[in-house]
């Protein structure tokens, strides 16, 4: 039996739907996720576009593109954020923090070049994205 999760805004009017796993979990630390958080890093996890599905408040839902590569979904009740599809690469990032019941496992940080904090884990550090996924795949030292 496949695993689903639910992930919701602040105020549940939006949720998610979530089956199977996460294709990666990391910490994003890129300039954008930063301003539509207001947070220092964003706790992301990757899952495949078609394991995501809105099953409650689409009509709630505003979408923000800075960029054709992430289409950031937040609840326009509460504005609380609930996900950023990245059709270019077929995957769709959940805030970790919005999905019921998961345990969030970060496996590197992406975009540490933009970083505002530090974060010593010993995790990988990737200056922007790993080969994989269309980055460079250049790393930063902890």
């Amino acid at each position: 039996m496949t695993k689903t999760f639910t992930a919701r805004c602040a105020c549940g009017a939006v949720e998610a739907e979530l089956s199977g796993a996460p294709l990666a979990q990391m910490y994003c630390h890129c300039t954008d996720c930063r301003a539509w958080l207001n947070a220092p890093v964003h706790a992301a996890t990757g899952w495949p576009a078609a394991q995501v599905r809105l099953t409650k408040g689409a009509d709630d839902v505003i979408a923000y593109k800075r960029t054709e590569k992430s289409h950031r979904k937040s609840c326009g009740r509460c504005g609380g954020a609930v996900l950023v599809e990245h059709p270019e690469i077929g995957v769709t990032d959940v805030l970790a923090s919005n999905i019921e019941g998961f345990r969030f496992a970060p496996e590197m940080h992406v975009y540490y070049a933009e970083r505002m904090i530090n974060m010593k884990d010993g995790l990988p550090k990737f200056a922007s994205m790993p080969e994989a996924v269309g980055g460079d795949g250049k790393l930063v030292a902890e």
